[in-house]
């Protein structure tokens, strides 16, 4: 069991090709960590937001301030990610079993690839980390097509409202996340793939992947 879920999501700028090293190993920088901070009991405790300096773009690229709303202003007067990253693992803190989620596995790619290139250590407290975009089609049995399905497909599957005007905000999106994880760690979701079920199924009595694997992956959740 864990006593904090962090629920993680960046913004992300490209690097300038001016930048020649920088450009061909990191192609891009964090310019906006967004978090939600659950108990063990999976109550929304705290949430986190901070912009980023970019140190090899001083410019947000228009197509970037168009997706997110982040103008260059804004960054130029925001922490380096060393001291970002510091001000977050603060955050986070170091008590008790701390497991980070975000929803695909480029966030974390990022970050080890950031702090790697920039020769910052990589936080103790951010190594436990689980993408929910990997274990949601399984545990909500959708048939994988092959296709990753995005936040905003997700969410849909629990009626969870979603204020386009607000996508692309890191902390809105972490917050999009944890509505949707919340069902997935206390259960909740179950009730979720029996609707599914009576609405895509014909009734057969044949064992389901959900049948088979789904509390698997609920322990897989709460305890790995």
């Amino acid at each position: 069991m864990f006593d904090y879920h962090i629920i993680l999501d960046l913004e992300m700028n490209p690097v300038s090709k001016d930048h020649r090293e920088a450009f061909k190993s990191l192609r891009k920088e964090v310019i906006e960590i967004g978090a939600v901070k659950l108990d063990k009991n999976f109550n929304k405790i705290e949430t986190f937001n901070v912009f980023v300096k970019p140190r090899f773009n001083h410019q947000v690229t228009p197509y970037i301030t168009k997706l997110t709303g982040i103008v260059s202003s804004v960054t130029m007067k925001a922490e380096y990610f060393e001291s970002a990253m510091e001000i977050f693992s603060q955050w986070i803190g170091t008590e008790g079993n701390i497991r980070i989620y975000s929803w695909s596995s480029n966030d974390l790619i990022q970050l080890k690839k950031e702090c790697e290139f920039k020769e910052i250590e990589f936080p103790k407290n951010m190594k436990r980390w689980l993408d929910i975009q990997k274990v949601f089609p399984r545990m909500m049995e959708i048939s994988n097509d092959r296709r990753q399905l995005s936040l905003q497909e997700a969410v849909q599957y629990f009626d969870i409202e979603v204020n386009n005007k607000k996508v692309h905000n890191a902390l809105y999106d972490s917050e999009l996340t944890t509505e949707l994880l919340i069902p997935l760690l206390n259960g909740e979701y179950k009730k979720q793939v029996e609707c599914l079920r009576k609405l895509t199924h014909s009734g057969g009595g044949e064992n389901t992947i959900g049948d088979i694997y789904g509390d698997i992956f609920a322990g897989f959740l709460l305890n790995t």
